[in-house]
């Protein structure tokens, strides 16, 4: 049975996403924000169940940020001083705490703060563990995370998963670069995408994406292995790019995207962290791409942008 590390951080609301972007910068296997003040806002609507929390939970002005490392992951030390950077940009205070968990308290875990939410006009993100009835042509995504980092929360996702609702008109041809959980795939093909390539360079991700992709009844539309997505690029041909992956990533792909991309084809880059964007805009210019859209979301950045 595989053991985790979980490094929690207690911090600010303030500077939540900020926190949350260092852990998946350096490879967590997932991440989890217990934000006590939209619980709050939570309760005015009547919208949770009380019973689920402790009852000091409102009491709480801190957020938690949790994250999962592989047990033999040595990642202490950037941690440490990425928060503090975190903590000299934000004037804020970050205490860290380390705990070790198994398999099904990871499982467990998500049962408790992961639950169906939708992301844009038509996409619905149900967890496995629930019930959903689609209304008014939602199409819904099922996803069981595990350790995979891909479950809508995180702005980055939800960038692209709103870049596909918006641009994907049905019969495309994809590639998910850094796929992840599966969950943009399993989107696309809902959104009628003919197929998609999908690849990750972490075993946890592929296990986890091929898993969700039987759950959602895919796998003849959907391929996922595991490797270098750009070095394999190069070989594949189609209509849309999905890159939810870092700005260095992006920028290192691009070249090939573009020589893999038809005419008019469209790129969908996320995880950007605002400061690395005028770079990556750059480097879309270069490799021959118009930005049609781009997202914000505190210090996240998404972009589509279309090949010329």
């Amino acid at each position: 049975m595989m053991k985790w590390k979980e490094i929690s951080v207690v911090t600010e609301g303030i500077c939540a996403e900020a926190v949350a972007g260092i852990f998946h910068e350096l490879g967590s296997g997932g991440v989890v924000v217990e934000d006590f003040q939209a619980a709050r806002r939570y309760e005015t609507r009547n919208k949770w169940n009380k019973g689920l929390f402790s009852p000091d939970f409102l009491d709480h002005d801190f957020v938690v940020i949790r994250a999962y490392f592989s047990e033999d992951s040595q990642v202490i030390d950037q941690v440490s001083e990425l928060l503090s950077r975190v903590e000299e940009n934000f004037g804020v205070k970050c205490r860290i705490l380390m705990d070790e968990v198994k398999d099904e308290d990871w499982e467990e875990s998500w049962k408790k703060y992961y639950h169906t939410f939708k992301v844009g006009k038509r996409i619905v993100i149900k967890p496995s563990w629930e019930e959903y009835t689609p209304q008014n042509g939602e199409i819904v995504v099922e996803l069981d995370p595990g350790m995979a980092f891909g479950t809508g929360i995180h702005a980055s996702t939800r960038f692209c998963l709103r870049f596909l609702d918006n641009f994907l008109r049905g019969g495309e041809k994809i590639i998910d670069a850094g796929c992840g959980s599966g969950i943009l795939s399993i989107a696309a093909v809902k959104l009628g995408a003919e197929s998609v390539f999908a690849m990750d360079i972490d075993d946890v991700a592929v296990k986890a994406a091929r898993e969700n992709v039987k759950l959602n009844g895919l796998s003849d539309r959907i391929k996922v292995e595991k490797g270098d997505i750009v070095e394999k690029i190069g070989d594949l041909e189609a209509d849309i790019i999905l890159a939810n992956i870092t700005a260095e990533v992006i920028n290192i792909l691009l070249p090939e995207a573009a020589k893999a991309l038809k005419p008019g084809g469209m790129f969908f880059g996320s995880g950007i962290v605002d400061s690395r964007f005028p770079g990556v805009q750059e480097k879309l210019e270069k490799c021959g791409f118009t930005v049609v859209e781009v997202l914000t979301d505190v210090d996240w950045v998404g972009v589509a942008a279309r090949k010329i």
